[in-house]
């Protein structure tokens, strides 16, 4: 079984720092306030995004050429944009609070998972088409 998406430093990263935000949060109960507000928000996409690629790469016949489209990510971020920022904290405002700096910062995460991941698995893609 391969990890050809996991392996990409853009998911790695962004695991890392995510556990690492985690730990000093929680662990150790330090705040820094613009990073806990945000940082989450940011690493989210392409932690999911990633997790989910690898998924339908193991399962899909393609394996580890296969790549989410443009429209697969953008629905991934208004997925997370209504349910986060819109419903959950009308349900629970005591734990969620709406805010569309948080937008921005899945928006980015997902341009950036575009750029850095994708794009990569779609030029192996291309190559391999342009050998056959």
């Amino acid at each position: 079984m391969s990890f050809h998406t996991l392996k990409q430093p853009l998911i790695y990263v962004s695991i890392l720092l995510f556990t690492v935000n985690q730990i000093i949060e929680r662990v150790f109960n330090y705040y820094i306030p613009f990073i806990h507000s945000y940082l989450d928000d940011l690493l989210c996409i392409p932690i999911v995004l990633g997790f989910g690629m690898q998924i339908l790469q193991w399962i899909h016949p393609l394996k580890d050429l296969y790549f989410l489209d443009r429209v697969s990510i953008l629905i991934s971020v208004i997925f997370y944009c209504i349910l986060f920022e819109g419903i959950l904290p009308i349900m629970n405002s005591a734990i969620y609070t709406a805010d569309w700096i948080d937008v921005v910062m899945y928006s980015v995460g997902a341009i950036l998972f575009y750029k850095l991941v994708i794009k990569k698995v779609k030029d192996e893609y291309l190559e391999l088409l342009k050998s056959l």
